[in-house]
């Protein structure tokens, strides 16, 4: 498979990293909270939306280090407002009178979506035509990164995603080698949608989010850590060890795609 579904030809000014995977427990806050750490290593002018309401994991580790706003997408119309023109506001702040110079815009987005939220968001493009909204109004690219397990829900959910979405974004899936190594993605290696693509000489993007260690995991979730105060923090060097290596493998697992990430011309290897 020497290609891939990512067939926007055009370049665009900005980019929206849209988080999926919609079960619970697939690794998309693991995945969202190491590209924010990511962005802001590489000084990366961007903005997140956090739109697990239950469990607001970006805001829990990252609200004090960048820009994280709230998102409701299950109520509807709120992601009109929340969304849609919050992006606009970003990208084109307003000024203040007092202000010598503009202010300058964001261009690089990142948004997790909460388990169980693909048809409402479903809903939001069919009703809204958000895609086609921010592709031709913002100068801006979607990115779907699907974030997958071993089950044969990650493979019906990626189909489901790509059944509204079609070729109006791109993909990523994300394999959680949490759930095993690399070759044990049997249901989705395996699945209909990969052999129909490579029928055709196409494929979608893979990745694989290296496993961090469970007492290094908890150690962050229990002290509200950042992946970068796991690396600064002095009190267990062992945890600063599996944090600085976990994140210099992941900067070089997302490599091949950091083009679909915001990250076109970073080199991520110099902040490994």
């Amino acid at each position: 498979m020497t290609d891939n579904t990512n067939n926007a030809t055009r370049t665009y000014s900005r980019r929206l990293v849209i988080v999926t995977g919609d079960k619970g427990g697939v690794g998309k806050s693991t995945f969202s909270r190491a590209m924010i750490q990511t962005y802001l290593d590489t000084n990366q002018n961007f903005a997140a939306f956090d739109a697990d309401m239950s469990n607001p994991q970006i805001k829990r580790f990252y609200e004090k280090e960048c820009t994280v706003l709230p998102l409701d997408i299950f109520k509807r119309g709120e992601a009109d407002v929340f969304l849609l023109d919050e992006l606009k506001d970003l990208i084109n702040p307003p000024g203040k009178e007092k202000d010598k110079e503009p202010p300058v815009g964001k261009s690089l987005f990142l948004l997790e979506l909460p388990p169980q939220s693909i048809q409402f968001f479903r809903s939001f493009e069919e009703e809204m035509g958000f895609f086609k909204t921010v592709n031709k109004k913002l100068d801006m690219r979607v990115t779907m990164a699907t974030v997958i397990n071993r089950t044969k829900d990650s493979v019906n959910q990626l189909n489901h995603l790509r059944d509204f979405c079609g070729d109006k974004v791109d993909y990523i899936v994300v394999k959680n080698l949490f759930f095993g190594s690399k070759d044990s993605f049997e249901r989705y290696d395996n699945s209909l949608l990969v052999k129909e693509l490579a029928l055709v000489n196409k494929s979608i993007p893979e990745i694989c989010m290296p496993d961090l260690i469970a007492h290094a995991y908890d150690y962050l979730d229990e002290k509200n850590f950042s992946f970068a105060k796991g690396i600064e923090q002095s009190e267990k060097l062992s945890i600063h060890g599996r944090v600085s290596k976990w994140m210099e493998n992941f900067k070089k697992s997302i490599e091949p795609v950091k083009h679909l990430l915001g990250l076109t011309n970073v080199n991520l290897q110099s902040q490994s």
